[in-house]
């Protein structure tokens, strides 16, 4: 390998948190100095790891105007240690290199025994490991990516995989919240209470009528459970299982947690949902009343994830209504996966952003009581003709009774076809609103659909609010929204700013349902469609010059910011609260909302954070009162009269390390001096890494 430069830069950066780099990475370009490795490497529990591995030593082709000749050493094997629990996923994608693909083997090895391996190359899926063992702890695990066919170098990346429900996603309590160390208990008859709880195994709490009793566990068994909700959970049912034990005891089970209404804030996995929040999308569906009822969304794209014959991906089947298939030609509209290379499922993913179900299993949509219309139009590759797309839409037109009010297309890449824009403008005369992804190509040179005056153009954004590297921007972009960005964090919560939705795998001829991020404006688009549901929830006769004449009005009455439009983003990021109240058109219910609506803290990322709690709509609001807070987090309310601020500050030493905690804040108020009926709920988790010297890249 070549010499590094006499002088070469030199330092430490910290980067994101949970992110890790291959320590001995051998190729001439990566870590200076970095040595076959002799021991693992130690990453977190939750972790995204670049790597490298090679099976021989050699160089890189030539590119145009290279000078300089780059190699890399042999580097077959690379072995991590990391706190795993029985039933995760471990996933493992290779992207190959310019000297090579070879094959790359994924192994997990732990005390319980060893999983059936997994191999992978950049031209097949990625390789999936489901973690051994059973039981609901973090236990220590060797996983093993090694070259074990073909030559040259790859890089990959090594992640725990978010599985497809929550039922598997390291717990094994219902799928249903409940409150710690809690208990509904029924007696055979009231002298057998007495009995069983002078066996120490529980205390009196209250007397819910007859022989039904509200019973808490043992206070020196709950102190002695590890400060997290994880835990403590476990710990309860473990508790149950001995009162259901225990003689005159009818039945015992937990204090379910109950809410007045099911936004996708409640979901499993809203915490990956960053761009909700960029969207205003909790304050939407407090003060709206439809949520995307009664709107259908077309979603033109690569069809969807079958689970089987009368399943589509769980989270997306009870808002499916009949689509079409245009590359097959019949009416069956099921992504069938790629036969060569990666499979993103990338109409699941997008239809998921518009409409996922609020069902407690994964995450929801933005517009989550709207109906989904799958119309597969693209096949092979994600690629489509235009013809089939002309066609789809006049379907969706279907002669002046349109099949959808909204219709989405995170496709594009055409020049204007004078069809494509008769069919489109065919569509707006009956009402229908098209929404269209800008392109990813960073130019500005007009990308069709997008760029038709028939329809909205979405460029894409980081989590920070910032534009999106890839996004195409010009004079023909309308507005923009979350389309993630890969390499960034830029909100700091220690995860790559990817927008997350419903997606699946396919392997070995059989697809899982699941969730993925992915980032482009592709993932933009179906931001602004479920607004556009939303919208047309409240105001049916919403059309697209009504949303054009909004835009362009100059006061940002359905978009974020101030001052005048620009080429990049249009005219603003997409607001979904003040959209709706646009569209309601009327009195809206006043209620407090934060922002941001969740937060996540840690040692590595933040460890402090501060939420702006803001009044939407014409009443007061005061008698801020806090509650449900962890012993694990300071949370202070700077007044009690919004808007306020609520400061919150990790406490680590009272965390388990590696073993993420979640609770849920509660802020009860009034407005205009009568009690909220709906107290805002905060979403918080926080987590203590155990491996921060590894930060340093």
């Amino acid at each position: 390998m070549a010499q590094p430069p006499e002088d070469p830069l030199a330092g430490s950066i910290a980067i994101e948190a949970n992110s890790r780099i291959d320590q001995d990475t051998m190729d001439e370009l990566g870590l200076v100095g970095a040595q076959p490795a002799v021991t693992e490497q130690a990453l977190p529990t939750n972790f995204v790891l670049a790597g490298f591995v090679s099976a021989n030593s050699g160089t890189y082709p030539f590119l145009n105007g290279q000078a300089a000749t780059f190699g890399y050493d042999l580097d077959s094997e690379d072995r991590y240690t990391v706190r795993l629990m029985p039933g995760d996923r471990v996933r493992l994608e290779s992207f190959g290199s310019r000297a090579g693909n070879p094959v790359l083997e994924l192994s997990i090895t732990g005390d319980a025994g060893s999983a059936a391996p997994a191999f992978t190359s950049a031209t097949t899926d990625p390789a999936v490991v489901t973690v051994p063992g059973s039981g609901g702890e973090l236990q220590d695990f060797e996983v093993t990516v090694q070259v074990t066919g073909g030559t040259g170098a790859a890089r990959y990346v090594l992640t725990r995989e978010i599985t497809a429900s929550a039922s598997v996603m390291s717990f094994r309590w219902p799928d249903y919240d409940f409150v710690p160390g809690e208990a509904l208990v029924t007696m055979a008859d009231e002298g057998a209470m007495v009995s069983a709880l002078a066996a120490g195994t529980g205390e009196m709490k209250r007397h819910l009528g007859k022989s039904d009793w509200l019973v808490s566990m043992p206070a020196q068994a709950l102190a002695a459970t590890p400060n997290s909700e994880d835990a403590r959970k476990k710990a309860t049912l473990d508790w149950l299982d001995d009162l259901r034990r225990q003689p005159g005891v009818a039945s015992a089970q937990p204090n379910y947690v109950f809410q007045s209404q099911m936004t996708p804030v409640e979901e499993p996995l809203y915490g990956r949902n960053w761009h909700y929040d960029l969207i205003n999308g909790p304050t939407a569906w407090q003060i709206g009343s439809g949520n995307g009822s009664g709107v259908r969304v077309a979603v033109l794209d690569s069809g969807l994830l079958r689970e089987s014959s009368t399943l589509w991906h769980r989270d997306l089947d009870d808002n499916v209504i009949a689509g079409r298939d245009f590359v097959d030609g019949d009416t069956n509209p099921v992504d069938p996966g790629n036969s060569v290379g990666g499979n993103v499922f990338h109409g699941t993913h997008v239809a998921g952003t518009i409409g996922a179900v609020i069902n407690d299993i994964g995450l929801g949509g933005v517009a989550f009581d709207s109906e989904i219309v799958p119309v597969r139009v693209l096949g092979e590759g994600g690629t489509g003709s235009s013809s089939d797309l002309i066609a789809a839409i006049r379907w969706v037109t279907n002669n002046g009774s349109p099949r959808a009010e909204v219709v989405n297309m995170s496709l594009g890449g055409l020049p204007r076809i004078d069809m494509l824009e008769s069919v489109l403008a065919e569509g707006v005369d009956v009402g229908i609103i098209y929404v269209a992804a800008a392109g990813n190509s960073a130019t500005n040179v007009p990308s069709y659909p997008a760029a038709s005056e028939s329809v909205l153009s979405v460029s894409a954004v980081d989590a920070g609010g910032q534009p999106a590297s890839y996004s195409n921007f010009g004079s023909w972009i309308d507005l923009a929204a979350p389309g993630g960005d890969a390499s960034r964090d830029a909100n700091l919560d220690g995860q790559a700013d990817l927008v997350w939705s419903t997606s699946g795998e396919l392997s070995g001829g059989t697809i899982t349902a699941g969730y993925r991020g992915l980032q482009g404006t592709s993932m933009a688009s179906p931001h602004v469609a479920g607004v556009m549901a939303l919208m047309k929830s409240e105001r049916s006769v919403l059309n697209l010059d009504e949303v054009k004449a909004l835009l362009a009005s100059g006061d940002r009455a359905i978009t974020q910011g101030t001052g005048p439009r620009d080429n990049r983003l249009g005219w603003g990021i997409i607001d979904a609260a003040e959209a709706v109240s646009e569209a309601a058109s009327g009195s809206i219910p006043t209620v407090l909302s934060a922002s941001p609506a969740f937060a996540a803290l840690s040692n590595e990322g933040q460890t402090s954070t501060e939420l702006t709690l803001s009044v939407f709509g014409t009443g007061t609001v005061d008698n801020l009162v806090l509650s449900d807070k962890p012993d694990w987090l300071d949370a202070v309310l700077r007044d009690t009269t919004a808007p306020t601020t609520l400061s919150l500050t990790l406490n680590p030493a009272l965390l388990d390390p590696d073993m993420p905690a979640r609770a849920n804040l509660t802020i009860s108020y009034a407005v205009d001096t009568s009690p909220s009926t709906s107290p805002l709920q905060i979403p918080v988790t926080g987590e203590l890494i155990s491996d921060e010297q590894a930060r340093t890249a």
